[in-house]
């Protein structure tokens, strides 16, 4: 059958055909006035859809106070091309009926305004569409099969279609079933975004733990993904049985090719089930530390407070040591470490500490905090201020650096010294003259 509609005589024909149609009906002077008229609508409509757009925004919200712009807010389109596609096919088949009461040759004139009345219907009804790209995949397709059916050509488009056949072994395979695979696959796919959505709001709303609610969505989402893509392929016809070799075989080569990636993968769930890290929680992985903003399929964001994101990838945080601040408990203890000269008041020393740590707004009251006498270096009495602090995702470098201030104000008021290293040089001086002398003798 495709042989016969793609030989060289049959091309010929439908060639002559076409262009003994074109001259017929196309390049006649009734066909251009209404190809003129066409143009002329189209552009007062776009015309008279600015001017319109410009008025309605001005006046937006007096209408969302009335209500009215409540569906206008669930289209994603311009309030110019709303007025475009309301206006445009108004115009034309006024202009039809003006030609028709005139008795005047229509017959273009009133194509085009059917081919512009259904795109107009398809693109506003495919707009409630949250997807920009479904929405505008599935206005195209729409207005493709419509526009082919106002001048025609659907069933002979359909028959060529169907006739243009793909061999695979004993399994015959038409453009047709392709498309008509394709179209339910997209639609499948997105019925299952759509129901993954829904579980996920289900989800957030119950009691379950945020990493249970993660593991849950990601779960229910491949599930519909994986029935979306096997439903599509049904429909086309794909036998699953001949392809069990070919995927026995692919999926050891993307064992081996992807194995980090099966691995990060495994550890998410890992890490999802048993709920050792949350989003929110307080983490320090290697030099990275920070809150855990999300946790993915195959790496986990950590947010610094330096506003970078760490991508952490999930196998590491499963065989690598990991501190988590917030892990059973919010609360966390710094140790700010403070050394004084030997001259200093111990006692003096101890309260003034104390005194700053009650006072730091951040630092908590139960449990206490607590100095002690670390040791005695070199150059000075070493302290050591422990406190207790329940935000540790505010940070903990500004609550060291607040002691420190307070810390250095009260020692300046009580004379306080905070040492610095010294060092003691001996010199033997008879050794130094020899060795002078010798230089000098070598000179």
């Amino acid at each position: 059958m495709l042989e016969e509609l793609l030989s060289p005589d049959a091309v010929a024909k439908t060639a002559a055909d076409f262009q003994a149609w074109v001259m017929a009906n196309v390049l006649t002077l009734a066909s251009l006035q209404q190809l003129v008229v066409i143009a002329g609508v189209l552009v007062v409509a776009s015309v008279l859809s600015r001017k319109l757009a410009g008025w309605s925004d001005g006046k937006a919200l007096a209408w969302k106070a009335r209500n009215l712009s409540l569906l206008a807010s669930r289209i994603h389109l311009s309030s110019r091309e709303i007025f475009f596609l309301l206006l445009a096919p108004l115009l034309l088949w006024f202009a039809t009926a003006v030609t028709t009461a005139a008795k005047s040759p229509n017959a273009i004139l009133n194509g085009g305004a059917s081919l512009v009345t259904a795109w107009a219907v398809i693109r506003l009804g495919s707009s409630l569409i949250k997807s920009r790209f479904w929405s505008k995949a599935l206005a195209l397709s729409m207005w493709t099969i419509a526009a082919l059916n106002i001048v025609g050509w659907l069933d002979p488009t359909l028959e060529v279609l169907g006739a243009a056949v793909i061999t695979f072994g004993e399994h015959k395979l038409s453009l047709l079933t392709m498309i008509k695979g394709a179209a339910i696959l997209a639609l499948l796919l997105w019925l299952a975004g759509l129901t993954s959505e829904g579980v996920e709001r289900m989800l957030w709303r119950s009691n379950l733990s945020p990493s249970q609610k993660v593991l849950f969505h990601k779960i229910s989402k491949i599930v519909l993904i994986t029935l979306a893509i096997v439903m599509g392929l049904n429909v086309v016809g794909i036998d699953f049985t001949a392809l069990a070799v070919f995927s026995g075989a692919l999926g050891i080569g993307i064992g081996f090719g992807l194995q980090k990636v099966f691995a990060n993968l495994m550890s998410g769930f890992i890490l999802l089930m048993d709920k050792s890290i949350k989003p929110g929680d307080v983490i320090s992985v290697g030099d990275t530390y920070g809150w855990v903003n999300s946790l993915g399929a195959r790496c986990v964001s950590i947010l610094t407070r330096d506003g970078k994101e760490h991508l952490i990838p999930n196998e590491i945080l499963i065989t690598q040591p990991v501190e988590n601040w917030t892990y059973t408990d919010d609360k966390v203890r710094i140790h700010i470490p403070i050394g004084v000269s030997y001259n200093s008041d111990v006692p003096l020393v101890k309260k003034l500490l104390l005194d700053v740590a009650h006072q730091h707004p951040r630092i908590l009251q139960d449990p206490e905090p607590a100095c002690l006498i670390k040791g005695f270096g070199d150059n000075s009495v070493d302290f050591e201020l422990r406190v207790w602090i329940e935000d540790a995702i505010n940070g903990i470098g500004n609550v060291r650096s607040g002691v420190y201030e307070e810390v250095w104000k009260a020692f300046k008021v009580h004379n306080i010294v905070v040492p610095f290293p010294q060092r003691d040089l001996n010199f033997n001086m008879e050794q130094m003259i020899a060795l002078i002398r010798m230089i000098k003798d070598n000179v």
